[in-house]
This record gives structure tokens, sequence and C-alpha cells, in this order.
């Protein structure tokens, strides 16, 4: 079944599951307020895309591109729909559609302490399986460290923090500045 993906904007029929999507798969750190997401996406916002197997609503994906880097801001997939290989399907088209850019996410360190630890692992094994590497390199925000992972190249720390800086626009990135942290 192909794959699209479709922008989102409040006239979607979709709107209020990708909501409930995006704050049932994202209950930690990274969690926005619904509100606060409400008024985000209330005309829409570009790279922000409802996820489609032929009719059927998948899940959401967020990306944004800097340069030669396409970068995974939130990716879910509906619970009814897991497990069922759409995931991977997405990251093909992914793929497919940026094939001279590197793709890069963050997913939440391993960290054998943490209640989530085997999500945690099933996450960084289903990227895995999917072509993603370790970026070598650990995105510590102001309260979570995140593994970051690329698929088609390397990256390098200047990178990451010019990304991060367009990412947030140059005020707001004096104050949520990530520490960029080499693994290896």
């Amino acid at each position: 079944m192909k794959i699209n993906l479709v922008p989102l904007s409040r006239s979607n029929d979709k709107y209020l599951d990708v909501i409930d999507l995006y704050k049932e798969a994202f209950t930690t750190v990274r969690n926005i307020p619904t509100w606060l997401l409400k008024f985000k996406l209330r005309n829409g916002k570009d790279g922000f895309n409802v996820i489609y197997a032929g009719d059927i609503w998948v899940g959401l994906i967020y990306t944004t591109e800097y340069k030669d880097i396409v970068f995974v801001h939130f990716f879910a997939i509906s619970e009814s729909c897991r497990s069922s290989g759409y995931g991977s399907k997405v990251i093909d088209l992914l793929k497919t559609i940026h094939t001279n850019k590197k793709i890069v996410l963050n997913i939440e360190k391993l960290d054998e302490r943490e209640n989530n630890y085997k999500q945690r692992s099933k996450r960084k094994a289903f990227y895995q399986k999917n072509g993603f590497t370790s970026s070598g390199y650990i995105v510590k925000e102001p309260r979570e460290e995140l593994e970051m992972l690329i698929f088609g190249g390397h990256i390098h720390k200047e990178e990451i923090e010019a990304m991060y800086k367009y990412l947030f626009g140059s005020i707001i990135s004096c104050f949520l500045k990530p520490k960029v942290i080499k693994l290896f």
C-alpha cells in the first residue's frame, strides 16, 4: 500500500486524532501542552504531516530541512497500525524523497535505570533495522539526553549546532542551546 504524507491543518478530518496521538506517543519532556500544540498547528506547520496508507490514517511525522539534513522532530504510528510495517514504509518514503540528504533524529538515550528501557531498546532496534546508525553524538537538552541517529552519511558537531540554531532561531537558541556531546 502506498504511503502518503498530507500537510496537517485544522480542516483535516484527522486533526484531533493527530493531536491525541502526539499526546499519547510523547509523554516525557518533549510533550508540548495541548493548548500550545493546537495554537502552533492552527494554520498548519511546514513539515508537520499526517501519514496515510491509501485511505487509512496511520500516524504523524514532523520534519525540518536544513541544508543537506532532514531532521525528524516527531514520528509516531497510531496504536492500531503498529507492528504492521507502516513505520518502515514511512522511513523508506523519507529515504526516497530525500535521496541526497542525511536523515537525523533523536531517541531517548538507552539507560537501564529508566522505566521505559525496553521501549527505548525496541525503538533503537527499529531504526537500526531501517538503516540508521549512531551519529556518535548525544544531544543534552535542558531536561533530557537524546542519542542522535543518522541515515545517509555522517554529521559533525558543528553541523548539529548550526542545525539547532536554525531550528530554534538565534534568540531562542541562546536560551535552549542543546549541548552536543561526542560519544566516540
